[in-house]
C-alpha cells in the first residue's frame, strides 16, 4: 500500500506539472522549466520532468518538489494536492481526505480526519465508526503558535496605520482611543506569543518580521 501511495504522490505532482506548464502564458516548455530550476540552484533535467509527467518516475525528492514549485511560482502544496478544493486525495496510505483538508493539514492549520471505532451508539451500545480530527501535539507543534504570532503582528501593523491616519485627519478622541486600544492589544498579544515561542525553543529574533 505504501508503494502505491508513494507512486500516487509522484503521479499527481507530475500531472500538475504538466497542467501548469500548459496553463502558463505563454505555455512553458519542459526545457524552459528545467532552465528555471537550474537558475534557482537546483537543476532538474528535462528528462526528469518528462518522467514525472508521464508517471515513469518512481520517486520524488523533497528538494525537487520545492525547486519545481518555486520555478512554477506556486506553493509546494499545490503540486501535492492539485485537486483543490474538494477532490479526494490520499493524504496517507489508505487515508482519503478532501484536498482542502489535506492542504490545511500540510500547512499546520488542522489535523487529519481519522476513523475511530471506539465510539458507541448510545441507544444500542454497539460500536460505531466515526471520523474525528486528530489534534497536533501542542508540545511539538511550532507552526500553530507561529501563525498566531504573525496574525497578531499583522493586526498590530494594520491598527498602527489606521491610528496614524486618524491622527493625521484629526479624527475624534473616541476614534483615536479605540485605535490605540486595538494597537496596544495586538502588540501585547504578539509579545505574549513571542514569549511562548521562546519557551518552546523558537528563535524569535529582535523586532517583528513583516507579516
Amino acid at each position: 500500500m505504501t508503494q502505491d501511495w508513494s507512486q500516487d504522490i509522484v503521479e499527481r505532482v507530475g500531472g500538475e506539472l504538466r497542467r501548469l506548464r500548459g496553463a502558463s502564458v505563454p505555455p512553458l516548455s519542459a526545457q524552459a522549466l528545467a532552465d528555471r530550476t537550474a537558475a534557482l540552484g537546483h537543476p532538474i533535467s528535462r528528462a526528469v520532468i518528462s518522467d514525472l509527467e508521464t508517471g515513469r518516475r518512481k520517486g520524488l525528492d523533497v528538494s525537487d518538489l520545492l525547486a519545481l514549485s518555486a520555478a512554477l511560482r506556486v506553493a509546494p502544496a499545490q503540486l501535492l494536492f492539485p485537486k483543490l478544493p474538494r477532490g479526494v486525495v490520499q493524504a496517507l496510505p489508505g487515508l482519503d481526505q478532501e484536498s482542502h483538508d489535506a492542504l490545511r493539514w500540510f500547512g499546520g492549520e488542522i489535523g487529519l480526519l481519522v476513523e475511530h471505532s471506539e465510539w458507541r451508539d448510545e441507544s444500542t451500545g454497539n460500536q460505531v465508526s466515526v471520523r474525528t480530527r486528530d489534534e497536533f501535539d501542542e508540545g511539538l507543534n511550532r507552526i500553530g503558535v507561529t501563525r498566531e504570532w504573525l496574525r497578531a503582528i499583522a493586526a498590530m501593523r494594520s491598527a498602527r496605520v489606521q491610528l496614524q491616519r486618524a491622527l493625521r485627519d484629526n479624527e475624534s478622541v473616541e476614534q483615536v482611543d479605540a485605535l490605540e486600544f486595538i494597537y496596544e492589544n495586538a502588540r501585547a498579544q504578539a509579545d505574549e506569543l513571542a514569549d511562548r515561542m521562546r519557551a518552546l525553543g523558537l528563535d524569535v529574533g529582535e523586532g517583528h518580521p513583516r507579516a
